[in-house]
């Protein structure tokens, strides 16, 4: 479900691309010391940007080495210094793949659901590293999904109110990283984005629930698939605008506060133009005309 939270590269700065770049690379090292090197499996564009964000609340930029990857050893390139906040975003990284995974084992069929099955163990090592880092509360996210679980077995067709679960699990995970005095902050932005990437998973996934049968909102309820698609689009704009607003509020100043607000403002509503776009709007598309 993530993966959905990426910059708009050709309207970043050449060094706010590089500390993207930096910070993708610390977290990754960071996940591999803080939750297991096979933590970093799970690494996702949605962390990075957790990253980026507690940084500019917090008003502590980060430090940065020229280094190496494990992946490209022979080519230098520049990676963010480990410190609380990657190590955070790492134990909420772990904690969300293994919920994540119990989801897949819920919902998928076949080779899907025995993959999910024997990752499990790992994930649930990886979960219990994270306690280490944060004293999570593990009852706030079961009690969400377990709601969130219900609504999709009663064949809910309001994404508002499915995403507005999955966003107040989001919202918790933000809080919980970010200092007292900006928690309330943190736990709007969580929330918007929250409601933003199950919104965006809908509208990515709509073709392929039809056909294995598995919940999605879009798939029920009054209206083509066009027009559900552009009202999830609609919604989903309003949501990266109002994260992008309460960020704004604080009055941040930063190179990370400046990739945060391109991830909101402008690398959101461009995924969700790309994800909301009906077959027609494709076509359409592809001939060079406007779809939404």
């Amino acid at each position: 479900m993530f993966g959905y939270i990426k910059p708009f590269v050709p309207e970043l700065k050449v060094r706010d691309n590089k500390l993207y770049g930096a910070v993708y690379c610390g977290l990754c090292k960071s996940m591999g010391k803080t939750t297991r090197f096979y933590s970093r499996a799970a690494l996702s564009y949605d962390f990075v940007f957790l990253s980026l964000l507690l940084s500019s609340l917090r008003g502590k930029p980060f430090e940065v080495y020229t280094g190496k990857c494990g992946l490209n050893p022979f080519r230098k390139k520049l990676i963010a210094i480990d410190c609380d906040v990657l190590r955070y975003c790492s134990a909420a990284s772990a904690q969300l793949t293994y919920y994540s995974v119990l989801d897949r084992i819920r919902d998928e069929r076949g080779l899907k659901k025995l993959s999910a099955k024997l990752v499990l163990p790992k994930c649930r090592k990886m979960k219990e590293r994270a306690k280490r880092v944060y004293p999570f509360d593990d009852k706030v996210p079961e009690e969400l999904l377990e709601k969130l679980h219900m609504l999709e077995d009663e064949k809910c067709a309001s994404l508002d109110m499915t995403s507005d679960l999955f966003g107040e699990l989001l919202s918790y995970y933000f809080r919980c990283g970010a200092p007292d005095d900006k928690a309330r902050t943190a736990s709007l932005i969580g929330r918007s984005v929250g409601k933003y990437v199950y919104a965006a998973d809908a509208c990515d996934d709509y073709e392929k629930d039809k056909k294995s049968g598995a919940y999605n909102p879009l798939l029920y309820g009054e209206g083509t698939k066009a027009d559900k698609l552009k009202s999830a689009f609609g919604a989903m704009c309003i949501w990266a605008d109002r994260a992008a607003g309460e960020l704004a509020l604080e009055g941040c100043e930063g190179h990370e506060f400046d990739i945060s607000d391109n991830i909101m403002r402008l690398g959101m509503v461009d995924t969700a133009k790309k994800l909301a776009v009906s077959d027609e709007g494709r076509k359409n598309k592809k001939h060079g005309k406007r779809s939404l």
